[in-house]
């Protein structure tokens, strides 16, 4: 699908005519697509887990980003590629802190301002806020051209303060490696096939898990003699088994270790309230 070229103010006001950067949930509409936007390294378009539509993705840091939004239990809705609109509002800013606002390349035509993540969250009271968060590399910050990328920053950050939402900056710092290595496989499990779905099954799954602990088993071991006890592939354990951990049934360190099924079973702990992994202050 051809990318999409802003060339006027007719433009801009043709695509918020139709629905670029509005509505919630399954309905909301990107303002910027993969197609967009000149490739400055791996975008991504992911089908959604937590919200069904597809996630425009602009480099391999929003997407581990997109997985620890989606993995988190307070996160309920993901907008990704937020506009900062109306324009006046955003132009007016950046004059009164004396930032040079952006145009589109080649005109004079004021860019529309993006936030990579606007989140719904919810609150330990089962209220929800909005908080916006924008992804960056740390070279970005600190490197070369950083203080035009901080000047822009600054204009984005003032903006969701007088909206009153709270705005804060993501960098890789922010996970680790095994992480978003675990989490990109786990998501994979994120539902089981309906046949799986007995509440029986899987009780009696977590049974032979917990009986599993005294045994020098590799994870992988260990799902090939629950599957013979429960009298189903070893493909279908290993699917439960990650499911369980995606949803929060079984609790496990995705921080600090790939999760290997050639490893020794990992300490886990089964929890009743699902758990999560701590996303620090940058998700509260």
């Amino acid at each position: 699908m051809r990318g999409r070229r802003f060339a006027s103010q007719q433009d801009i006001e043709r695509h918020i005519a139709n629905g670029f950067g509005a509505g919630a949930g399954a309905s909301y509409v990107p303002w910027l697509r993969v197609q967009d936007v000149p490739s400055r390294g791996r975008s991504h378009k992911i089908p959604g887990v937590k919200v069904d539509r597809i996630h425009h993705l602009l480099s391999d840091l929003e997407r581990s980003y997109h997985l620890v939004c989606e993995f988190s239990e307070d996160v309920v809705d993901i907008r990704e590629q937020y506009p900062l609109l109306p324009l006046e509002h955003v132009q007016t800013i950046a004059a009164s802190i004396g930032v040079r606002y952006p145009t589109y390349p080649g005109t004079k035509v004021p860019y529309v301002m993006t936030t990579d993540f606007l989140l719904t969250v919810r609150e330990p009271d089962g209220s929800f806020k909005t908080v916006a968060r924008t992804v960056k590399y740390q070279k970005d910050l600190d490197g070369k051209g950083a203080k035009r990328t901080l000047e822009k920053l600054e204009v984005e950050k003032r903006f969701w303060q007088k909206q009153g939402v709270d705005w804060n900056i993501v960098t890789e710092e922010f996970f680790t490696r095994d992480l978003i290595k675990n989490l990109g496989m786990l998501r994979k499990y994120s539902k089981l096939p309906r046949d799986l779905m007995k509440s029986s099954l899987h009780a009696r799954f977590i049974e032979l898990l917990e009986d599993s602990r005294p045994y020098p088993w590799s994870l992988a071991e260990c799902l090939r003699k629950i599957a013979s006890q429960l009298s189903i592939s070893y493909a279908d354990a290993r699917g439960m088994f990650f499911y369980f951990v995606w949803n929060k049934v079984v609790k496990i360190d995705l921080l600090n270790a790939p999760l290997l099924l050639t490893d020794a079973l990992p300490e886990f702990e089964v929890v009743q309230a699902a758990g999560q992994v701590s996303l620090k202050e940058n998700m509260s």
